[in-house]
């Protein structure tokens, strides 16, 4: 992992980048970057970890459906000015950040007490990429960080995605077999994939905040 190389390849795509030795300094730079706003939080271990959900409520509206679940709070997540997620890998060669959706929507569309789930599974991916003159803040670990396109794509489908069909009950043939199997489940959490070569015309800013430690999955 070249961490030098990958900021350089993210700043000649464009991308706004940040660098950070622990997640704490990452946290204290984000909550005193976004200040007095309204705020949207996709699903991400990452800035569970950081606990910055529970430090940006303090002076900005935050919506974040893994505190208070509903399609109110995923539609007001979407068109906020300002919006937090995390990336599945990121390149060190022409760096492109790859964001594959695991928005668990068996587990959402249960609390909702909804059986048709079709309109939520695009929430974390559609907010990274919609919006005129939105800040985007994707925040990863160096353990996300991949040395090409072939192995980010790898990683997002069989590290992240694996763990995070895992972490919930469901009959996923990943569940046991520990890798994509690129399968039709009903039930199957990954079914869109985002690369971002560089940021959205309309959007102020993409800022990639890089940490020097492993977070998220």
């Amino acid at each position: 992992m070249d961490i030098e190389k990958t900021i350089r390849a993210l700043t000649g795509r464009g991308f706004a980048v940040q660098h950070f030795a622990t997640g704490r300094e990452a946290a204290d730079y984000l909550d005193g970057a976004i200040d007095g706003t309204t705020v949207g939080i996709g699903g991400s271990k990452t800035i569970d970890q950081l606990g910055l959900y529970d430090r940006l409520t303090k002076h900005n509206t935050v919506w974040w459906h893994w505190r208070t679940p509903g399609f109110a709070t995923l539609d007001n997540a979407l068109t906020a000015p300002v919006y937090l997620s995390s990336a599945n890998a990121i390149t060190e060669d022409n760096s492109a950040v790859v964001a594959h959706c695991f928005e668990v929507i068996v587990k959402i569309c249960k609390e909702l007490g909804v059986e048709s789930y079709r309109i939520v599974n695009n929430c974390r991916l559609a907010a990274m990429v919609y919006g005129i003159g939105k800040t985007v803040y994707i925040v990863a670990g160096t353990n996300k960080i991949c040395p090409d396109f072939d192995s980010a794509l790898s990683r997002a489908r069989n590290t992240a995605a694996v763990q995070n069909m895992q972490r919930f009950d469901g009959d996923q043939p990943c569940h046991t077999a520990g890798r994509c199997l690129d399968c039709r489940s009903k039930s199957r959490g990954c079914n869109a994939l985002l690369v971002l070569w560089g940021q959205m015309m309309d959007m102020a800013k993409v800022e990639v905040v890089l940490i020097d430690e492993p977070l998220g999955l």
